[in-house]
C-alpha cells in the first residue's frame, strides 16, 4: 500500500529541541546603527498622478500642475502626521515646509559610481545605492527620499520669464530650477556679441528660503536662455523592495506565546537611485 502521507515539513523532525538553538536578530540594535550611523532624509510617498488619464498611451499631462509632467506626485507617509508630534517612542516629529515629506534616518551604503561595473550591468547599477530603514518606516516602491546634509552638483538651462524671481517648479520644464538651489556656482548668460555673462550671488540675484533665485538688479530679457550650475540635496527614488518582508520570529518569553506574538517585523532593506537618472 503506498503512502499517503504529504511530503510538505511544516516542523521540527519528532525529539529535537528548539530550546538552546535560536539565533535571534536583534531589532533594537539594528535601530540604534540606523539612528547613530545613518544619514537625514525627507521621506515621501509616491502616488500615480491621476492627469494619466489617457486610454492611448497612458502618458502624463506635460502642463499638470500637480506632477509637472512626471506622472508622480507626493505626499506624507501617514496623512495623520499632521496632528502629532512624536512619534511612537518620543521623538520629534519633523516635516518639511512643503508638507508632504517626514523626516527619518537612513542607512545608504554601496552609491554606485564604478564606470567599469556600468559598461557590464548598464544604466541601472549607475547612481543607485542601497537604503536601510527602521522597521517601522516601511518605505515602498518609487518613494521619494531626499538626503538633507549631502550635496550633489547640477547644471540645467532656464528659460528665463522675465519675472522677478526664477521658482522652483520641478519636473523636466526649462521654465524653473528642477530642485532647490542649496548654493549657485554660475548662473550667466550668451550676449549678442557672443560674450559670456556671469550674474554675481547677493550681487545681481540672491537664493530664497525656498531655494528658488531672486533678482537684486534688473533681469534679463524675457525668453534669455540662461544656464545655472548649483548645488542640490541628492534626490533618490526607491526601485525596488529587495527585502520587503523583512520579518522574524523572536524566542517567546513564556510558554503562553504564540508563534504570531513571536513575529517582529526587522528593517527594510531596499535599493534607490538619483531622480534624474530614473526613466519617468
Amino acid at each position: 500500500m503506498s503512502d499517503l502521507r504529504p511530503s510538505i515539513i511544516t516542523g521540527l523532525p519528532t525529539g529535537t529541541k528548539e530550546a538552546g538553538q535560536r539565533v535571534d536578530f536583534k531589532p533594537d540594535k539594528f535601530d540604534l546603527a540606523i539612528i547613530t550611523k545613518g544619514y537625514r532624509v525627507w521621506w515621501s510617498r509616491s502616488g500615480i498622478c491621476p492627469c494619466r488619464n489617457n486610454d492611448q498611451t497612458d502618458q502624463a499631462q506635460v502642463n499638470c500642475p500637480v506632477c509637472k509632467g512626471t506622472g508622480w506626485f507626493h505626499y506624507l507617509p501617514d496623512l495623520g502626521l499632521e496632528g502629532y508630534t512624536h512619534d511612537p517612542y518620543g521623538n520629534p516629529i519633523e516635516i518639511n515646509d512643503a508638507g508632504d515629506a517626514v523626516s527619518i534616518m537612513a542607512i545608504m551604503t554601496a552609491a554606485t559610481l564604478d564606470p567599469q561595473i556600468y559598461e557590464k550591468f548598464g544604466e541601472w547599477t549607475f547612481g543607485t545605492l542601497k537604503v536601510s530603514t527602521q522597521a517601522m518606516n516601511r518605505i515602498g516602491y518609487r518613494d521619494r527620499l531626499v538626503l538633507r546634509d549631502a550635496e550633489l552638483v547640477w547644471g540645467q538651462l532656464i528659460e528665463f520669464d522675465g519675472e522677478t524671481k526664477i521658482e522652483v517648479t520641478g519636473g523636466r520644464s526649462n521654465a524653473g530650477l528642477r530642485y532647490p538651489a542649496v548654493r549657485t556656482q554660475l548662473l550667466c548668460r550668451v550676449s549678442s556679441a557672443g560674450e559670456r555673462i556671469n550674474y554675481r550671488l547677493d550681487v545681481d540675484y540672491q537664493i530664497d528660503t525656498d531655494g528658488g533665485l531672486v533678482w537684486l538688479t534688473t533681469p534679463p530679457d524675457p525668453d534669455t536662455m540662461l544656464f545655472l550650475s548649483y548645488t542640490i540635496n541628492p534626490v533618490f527614488r526607491v526601485l525596488d523592495h529587495v527585502f520587503a518582508f523583512r520579518d522574524t520570529l523572536v524566542a517567546a518569553k513564556t510558554a503562553a506565546k504564540s508563534v504570531a506574538d513571536q513575529h517582529r517585523k526587522l528593517p527594510v532593506h531596499a535599493m534607490a537611485k538619483l531622480d534624474f537618472l530614473v526613466d519617468e
